[in-house]
């Protein structure tokens, strides 16, 4: 592959944030789910209507979605660490589509090296 510099300035600009955001910020994989739910309790606020809002984290973890309870305290934690994985995954979709654009650019005039 040829040196960064002769890439488009946005494609440059995505890999560097992306590598940036990898190495600086921890991130998740998975999806932020509100929920509201009863205890059980018969004097309990849920009981009348009021249920208890919480959040969850929504993963895969070898082909298995799994809802993993967020506590409290590593909410503010756990909604950042799933927006930079989004992020990261955005500014991937900027890179793979330049690579798609190049690759049928040069298919197109029948080389490699385009």
């Amino acid at each position: 592959m040829e040196h960064r510099r002769h890439l488009p300035g946005h494609e440059r600009t995505a890999r560097s944030k992306v590598t940036k955001l990898v190495h600086d910020k921890p991130f998740v994989a998975g999806g932020l789910v509100k929920m509201a739910r009863t205890c059980g309790k018969a004097n309990c606020k849920c009981a009348r209507g009021e249920k208890h809002v919480s959040w969850y984290l929504s993963t895969r973890h070898k082909g298995v979605r799994k809802m993993i309870f967020i506590p409290q305290q590593w909410e503010k934690d756990i909604i950042e660490w799933v927006n930079t994985y989004k992020d990261i995954t955005k500014q991937i979709d900027i890179i793979s589509q330049q690579c798609l654009e190049r690759f049928t650019m040069s298919s197109k005039e029948g080389n490699k090296d385009s």
